[in-house]
């Protein structure tokens, strides 16, 4: 009869098992090569790890932030400078019709020109990112900023805030632009100006059919033309000026239910320096008549007139034919144009070198991110990273232990009560 109790054996089982679970335990620290931290003694290194990981997971996202910024921002650099190519195609454009002497059709090559940069600049304005989102729509999140109607009017439907992304606790860099900073805003004070409207009029400064404010040479084909201005209705004041290559004479006139009777009163008052006579041929068409070589209409207005045919016409009649020139209201000057173009590239150059200045900060600040990734992937090491000669010498301990006393549980379980007795 052997020597064992109920209360031995289980004292016995409650130790191997200990023993195995600490066995267990260090095994599987040796082999991953981490510490198992217990809240009970390592209270200190697991708050150490918590505030660590935390940082980790923030300062990847600056990471993240970083990278994203300067992706974006590379893309916008590259928009903007095809906007400056672009200006300064108008602006070669703008010089070569800076002329009087052009014909109809040279004017319509110029106008189909500067309406294919027209399309190119709405290209750029609508360009989009990696994800379809516009980088001139801030942060609407919009495919397209803009939008042109039938008219082609071009209008900014984008928001008027532009996006930013943070890439340290205490830095934001730009990712985009509002477009209206970009294409609305160019030039100072009251003078501002949008770049879809300059382009606009300088189209109308080209149309044959509706020039801006000045006609072609009047007796260029001949030695009378006829003018028709607008049915005025009750009421209008009718600006233009007589423009004879050696002096500009000014004709302005208030004229009351479709009288012209005053402004050729004026013109021929001026016969004396400007060489041409006038007379009314039948209601608001007056004919002009003079043996000077050179004689356009410049800087034609009208005011305080409900009419929407804010234009005159001039008819010429050469051998059978008749060649009509539509003059519209005057609006910009082609000098003018060629300033707001000037204006338009430095305000662009402007934004380039705030898109530089971005970049270079996203840059920075991902190194700076990267860096701080590094320290903290040591500083966890350090805490979660067993010593694993301590690891083993602690399991050998263990074994032996076990050992021991599996070898004792054995001795005693196998003697009988002879044994003791002696």
């Amino acid at each position: 009869m052997t020597i064992g109790t109920p209360r031995l054996h289980q004292q016995n089982v409650e130790l191997f098992a200990k023993l195995n679970k600490e066995m267990k335990s260090l095994q599987g620290q040796v082999g991953s090569g981490k510490a198992d931290l217990k809240l009970s003694k390592d209270l200190h290194d697991i708050s150490k790890l918590s505030a660590a990981e935390e940082k980790k997971v923030e300062t990847n996202q600056f990471v993240l932030n970083a990278k994203r910024a300067a992706t974006d921002l590379e893309l916008v650099d590259l928009s903007l400078d095809r906007l400056q190519n672009l200006m300064v195609r108008l602006q070669e454009l703008a010089v070569e019709t800076g002329n009087d002497t052009m014909r109809p059709k040279e004017r319509a090559r110029y106008i189909q020109d500067v309406q294919m940069i027209k399309k190119e600049l709405l290209d750029v304005a609508n360009q989009q990112d990696s994800q379809g989102n516009s980088i001139f729509g801030g942060i609407s999140g919009k495919n397209k900023a803009f939008a042109m109607d039938a008219k082609g009017n071009v209008s900014y439907v984008g928001s008027a805030l532009k996006k930013e992304v943070q890439v340290s606790p205490s830095l934001k860099v730009i990712q985009n632009f509002s477009g209206n900073t970009i294409f609305e805003n160019i030039g100072d004070g009251t003078s501002k100006f949008k770049l879809f409207e300059l382009v606009n009029d300088f189209i109308s400064s080209l149309d044959v059919e509706l020039n801006s404010g000045t006609s072609s040479n009047l007796f260029s084909d001949g030695s009378s033309v006829d003018i028709v201005f607008p049915s005025t209705g009750p009421e209008a004041k009718i600006e233009f000026s007589l423009n004879n290559g050696s002096s500009e004479n000014k004709i302005s006139k208030v004229v009351y239910g479709n009288d012209y009777s005053s402004v050729v009163t004026d013109i021929n008052n001026l016969t004396a320096t400007t060489g041409v006579s006038a007379s009314i041929v039948s209601g608001n068409r007056i004919r002009l008549q003079g043996s000077i070589d050179k004689l356009s209409i410049d800087n034609f207005k009208i005011s305080d007139f409900d009419s929407k045919n804010s234009h005159i016409a001039v008819i010429k009649d050469i051998s059978s034919s008749t060649i009509v020139e539509k003059i519209g209201e005057n609006r910009l000057q082609n000098g003018v144009i060629s300033t707001r173009i000037s204006d338009a590239f430095e305000h662009i150059a402007t934004a380039r070198a705030e898109v530089g200045a971005s970049s270079r900060r996203a840059q920075e600040n991902e190194a700076a991110a990267q860096d701080i990734l590094l320290t903290l992937e040591e500083n966890i090491s350090e805490i979660r990273d067993a010593d694993l000669a301590s690891l083993l010498t602690q399991l050998e301990f263990l074994m032996t232990n076990k050992e021991a006393a599996q070898a004792t549980f054995t001795r005693i379980t196998s003697k009988s009560l002879f044994d003791f007795l002696g």
